[in-house]
């Protein structure tokens, strides 16, 4: 009698990991421990000019990094739904508008004020927290809307509960917008063009995957016309804006004034060739590249590690955008489902515009590289959100377990539905 042949299970990306909240994981841990590397290699030449080692980037970036694991872990622990909490939105964006204002008070860096100084040497940047605040908002409202009408709309003309509103404003902006705004205003004064794109940017993706009306796709679409406009009057009016769009027209025409910066980056990615110079070997952080451990420290790690380096990076990159939207697919309410493509848009996007950036694609912008670039608000903003996802796949994978379904558990409208459901027999 012939033995029945075991069949090996094959190879996918569902079988590698435990589950989405394991994979995120790992990922996350390898992304940070190629930032921590790639810091402590770009500020190695600071750390011999400076008199103490512990007020050095590399140690402050382990203080901020170790706090905002130690926050994170009670970020895991919540149940996001907590985070559509109304009153908590309105004290949240309140303080982010607070914060956005008083750093015109604060310290002026490159002509920008963006940061709030603190005792002991510490600083904050608002904008940072308001690219995930804007999310977190605009996600609250979407489904506040969704439940009682089958689109979202662009300009409401009644409110959520149908009333209508009294001339003059008869149209007003949607309330999911409002804080956004508000944000993206502000930190657009600052000035910081690429920050206040993103933080308006993400919570239009997020109304468009919500069901956007036609008429208000059609509104979208004459808005960004006029938006374009006025950037574009934005940038004439601007001289560093105007410069930094020269620059990266014409990198090499200005190679030794306007594009330096891009073109000291294309020159130590293309110096790392396929295998790299080597960890801490790289020469472009020994003055040549400005900006080293911040903007540009994706050229630093190209350098060190050559392309094959760069594309790892890129692939845990991408590996953590597929199960960012693996957790959004199985979330069991709008709200988590939104949350968690806008929190995986956020960090994947920002990584990838980053990596663009500095191969030299798109201008220059203040567009941080989540986890490598050096920076406490960026890695703490980033470390928030990332635990919100978290908590989310957490969330799916009690679901499945209490309701004992193999895949998606079903949305807690429908689980709600089918408990008082009549069965043929009568009602049970």
């Amino acid at each position: 009698m012939a033995q029945k042949v075991k069949k090996l299970p094959s190879f996918s990306l569902k079988t590698l990991f435990r589950n989405d909240a394991q994979a995120i994981m790992v990922m996350v841990g390898i992304w940070i421990i190629i930032g921590s590397l790639n810091i402590y290699s770009a500020t190695s030449v600071d750390l011999v000019r400076q008199d103490s080692f512990f007020s050095s980037n590399i140690v402050k970036h382990i203080i901020y990094l170790t706090l905002g694991l130690f926050l994170g872990r009670g970020v895991y622990r919540l149940d996001y739904r907590r985070l559509k909490d109304e009153k908590f939105l309105n004290i949240i964006s309140l303080v982010l508008i607070v914060l956005l204002v008083a750093v015109f008070a604060g310290v002026q860096v490159n002509g920008a004020y963006r940061w709030i100084s603190l005792p002991f040497g510490v600083s904050i940047q608002p904008s940072e927290f308001a690219k995930l605040g804007g999310i977190i908002w605009t996600c609250k409202y979407i489904e506040d809307w969704c439940k009682r009408y089958p689109h979202v709309e662009l300009l409401e003309k009644h409110d959520l509960y149908g009333r209508r509103f009294a001339p003059p404003f008869t149209y007003r902006p949607t309330k999911a917008l409002w804080a956004p705004i508000a944000f993206a205003g502000l930190t657009l004064v600052e000035p910081d063009t690429g920050t206040a794109m993103l933080i308006l940017a993400f919570p239009l993706l997020l109304m468009i995957i919500g069901k956007m009306s036609r008429t208000s796709l059609t509104q979208l679409k004459y808005l960004g016309f006029i938006g374009i406009i006025g950037f574009i009057v934005l940038i004439w009016v601007s001289d560093y804006r105007r410069d930094r769009i020269l620059a990266w027209w014409d990198p090499w025409g200005h190679s030794l004034t306007k594009s330096f910066q891009s073109v000291q980056s294309l020159v130590a990615i293309g110096s790392g060739g396929i295998f790299g110079q080597g960890l801490g070997e790289g020469t472009a952080k020994y003055f040549y590249l400005p900006e080293a451990h911040t903007d540009f420290a994706f050229a630093v790690w190209a350098q060190e590690t050559g392309i094959l380096g760069a594309l790892f990076l890129a692939i845990v990159i991408f590996l953590f955008v597929v199960y960012g939207l693996r957790v959004a697919a199985d979330a069991r309410d709008l709200f988590g489902k939104l949350l968690a493509i806008g929190i995986t848009c956020l960090i994947g996007g920002q990584a990838f515009f980053n990596m663009l950036m500095v191969c030299g694609v798109l201008p220059v912008t203040g567009v941080p590289l989540p986890f490598v670039s050096y920076g406490g608000s960026s890695l703490l903003m980033n470390i928030f959100a990332v635990s919100i996802l978290l908590s989310i796949s957490r969330s799916n994978e009690l679901a499945n377990r209490q309701i004992g379904a193999q895949g998606v558990a079903p949305s807690l409208r429908e689980e709600t539905r089918s408990r008082f459901r009549p069965s043929a027999g009568g009602v049970k």
